[in-house]
């Protein structure tokens, strides 16, 4: 506990002070005003949700399949809640490279290979990360306007 906190008790109970929280599978923090941890989840939520899609991503499936599943499993899993986030050039760069390894592993590229993103990008046609999340950042700002206006 720093030395300017207040405790705050509740029917003579302490409330215990934290750093952080997790609330509705956001993380929130009293100390750090960045999103670079809610990020580093969010990519690790990624990580997680591709590793239990390894068959498809692996198999001898089509590149269609696995941009599907992409798009609807691990794409959510990676932008969950991220219409609340202020991305900074870092973040958005942590974003673009987990992604970017996703793709080459669905590809089985091995990165020393002289294959340029964009080329991977163009074999792959997956959503890119950072446009999901401009979008539906415009998109929930249009929504808060709509209940405005009401």
């Amino acid at each position: 506990m720093m030395a300017n906190d207040t405790p705050i008790y509740v029917n003579n109970t302490q409330i215990e002070n934290v750093e952080g929280y997790i609330y509705l599978g956001q993380r929130y923090s009293t100390r750090d005003k960045t999103k670079d941890k809610e990020i580093q989840r969010r990519i690790t939520a990624g990580w997680t949700a591709f590793v239990k899609h390894r068959a498809i991503f692996k198999g001898n499936i089509g590149k269609c399949l696995k941009r599907q599943v992409y798009n609807s499993c691990i794409l959510p899993a990676m932008t969950y809640v991220e219409e609340t986030w202020a991305l900074t050039t870092q973040a958005k760069k942590k974003l673009a490279a987990a992604q970017t390894k996703m793709e080459r592993s669905m590809l089985n590229i091995i990165y020393r290979n002289s294959n340029t993103n964009i080329w991977v990008r163009e074999k792959t046609k997956i959503t890119d990360v950072i446009e999901q999340v401009r979008r539906r950042k415009w998109t929930w700002a249009g929504q808060g306007i709509q209940q405005n206006r009401r």
